[in-house]
């Protein structure tokens, strides 16, 4: 039986979560559509885009993306108590950069300043705007909401762009985190769209790897995120092995038989509680049976009490991901 999204997304609690949205039917409307023949690739570049900008205007840390020709992921950090920090005339700023308008343009710097002071002196408003901004589901509605009517608008169509909502799966340890990151990472790779990490576009390691020419410091660093405004959050591996990891994921997946674990990613994942035998069949999969959370078993375990379900889906998986006691 499906879980309500409300009981998955804990609108309290701070969390990682792994979203996705894919076009209508699975139609390829951000890449070359072999059926219409028509290249929407600059599409690509408007979610990328907005997605930075979102971050940094919602109570979110981006950490992993990839864009496809008719999907993407993301996996995110959102922290719904966050907003209860930030001043009205914050809110007030932030809701007019979620809902670009005309007064955005310097003609209409003084009608937009108006608009701003109406925003703060309504308390009501206020109030449901900084729940806004600490909800998952806000955050991706207005990332797919202008998507959608601009394409649309561009194909001269009407109707659904994207095919439901989104999709949302909660990662509940540090170690299902960094191995969503790998599994967005490597979907260019897995596609057979490329076959080496560089030559991938609209991926977050793609961009991580060409800020390393600004900021070499970055390598030695904790995986920070792409961008967002909840500060301090970070992954507990240096850029460097994390980069390492993945290069050798894709590697395997695009030469399986040639492939052998180095040494020093096997102790990397064994520290990290993961199973090194099994994790790059399990990240090649992850989202089969389509989990609503992964983590260790004893935090899908508390997941289940808290829903007061006996079973949650994605147990199976983490008895082959983790080690086990």
């Amino acid at each position: 039986m499906a879980i309500p999204r409300k009981y998955l997304v804990d609108d309290a609690i701070p969390g990682f979560y792994h979203c996705i949205s894919r076009c209508v039917r699975r139609a390829f409307l951000c890449g070359d559509d072999p059926v219409t023949g028509n290249n929407c690739d600059h599409r690509k570049s408007w979610i990328e885009k907005r997605m930075l900008e979102l971050a940094s205007i919602f109570s979110v840390e981006l950490f992993a993306y990839a864009i496809m020709d008719n999907h993407y992921h993301l996996v995110l950090y959102i922290d719904p108590l966050a907003p209860l920090k930030w001043s009205d005339s914050d809110i007030a700023e932030k809701w007019l950069q979620a809902y670009p308008s005309r007064l955005d343009e310097p003609t209409f710097k003084l009608q937009r300043e108006l608009k701003k002071q109406a925003i703060m002196a309504d308390k009501n408003k206020l109030k449901i705007y900084r729940k806004r901004f600490g909800s998952l589901s806000w955050f991706m509605s207005r990332l797919n909401e202008p998507l959608a009517k601009n394409s649309n608008a561009e194909d001269f169509v009407k109707g659904r762009f994207w095919e439901s909502r989104f999709t949302s799966v909660a990662l509940l340890d540090e170690s299902a985190v960094l191995s969503c990151m790998a599994y967005v990472d490597l979907n260019p790779i897995r596609a057979g769209m490329v076959e080496e990490l560089q030559l991938s576009l609209h991926t977050s390691v793609k961009k991580r790897l060409d800020n390393l020419s600004v900021k070499p410091e970055l390598l030695t660093l904790s995986i920070q995120s792409m961008a967002g405004s909840v500060n301090g959050r970070n992954v507990n591996i240096n850029l460097k092995d994390y980069v390492e990891l993945v290069e050798w994921a894709g590697k395997s997946i695009v030469h399986p038989n040639k492939a052998k674990m180095p040494a020093h990613i096997n102790s990397l994942l064994s520290s990290m509680n993961l199973q090194p035998d099994s994790w790059l069949t399990q990240i090649q999969n992850f989202n089969k049976g389509s989990p609503h959370s992964i983590g260790c078993l004893a935090k899908l375990q508390e997941r289940a009490k808290a829903l007061k379900k006996k079973w949650l889906k994605g147990i199976t998986t983490a008895k082959v991901l983790y080690i086990q006691p």
